[in-house]
């Protein structure tokens, strides 16, 4: 049974003021932009449903071969991939950063798809 006290009611205040500082994070409202905007791309939308649906014959399919690229390089696909990271970075960061607090024996899995080289060439470019 989880008894509510004093310390209980902090932690909660707590994680409502970190959850509002983070909203205010300029990477959250790209994220927001980016994912509506691919949401809002019906041609794309359909192309991932077709995808989608006919999964198990990409590898044997050349045209959903040719679709599935198609798709990975769309802009809209791109930009939302890199919101996506940069808003995993600072959570990521944000999880350290609480772990560390209670031990630096637990582990936070770091595995940013697009972290490396390769992410920061393309921010250099917009």
């Amino acid at each position: 049974m989880l008894i509510i006290d004093q310390n209980l009611l902090e932690i909660d205040n707590l994680l409502e003021k970190i959850m509002d500082e983070f909203l205010k994070f300029p990477e959250v409202e790209a994220y927001q932009k980016a994912k509506a905007d691919f949401m809002a791309d019906e041609n794309l939308q359909s192309q991932l449903k077709t995808l989608q649906d006919n999964s198990e014959y990409i590898a044997f399919r050349p045209e959903l071969r040719a679709l599935q690229h198609e798709i990975n390089l769309n802009e809209k696909v791109y930009a939302f991939r890199l919101a996506e990271n940069d808003l995993q970075q600072i959570l990521t960061a944000l999880t350290k950063k609480i772990t560390n607090s209670i031990s630096e024996q637990i582990y936070v899995d770091e595995n940013l798809p697009l972290k490396g080289g390769q992410h920061g060439r393309h921010h250099g470019k917009h």
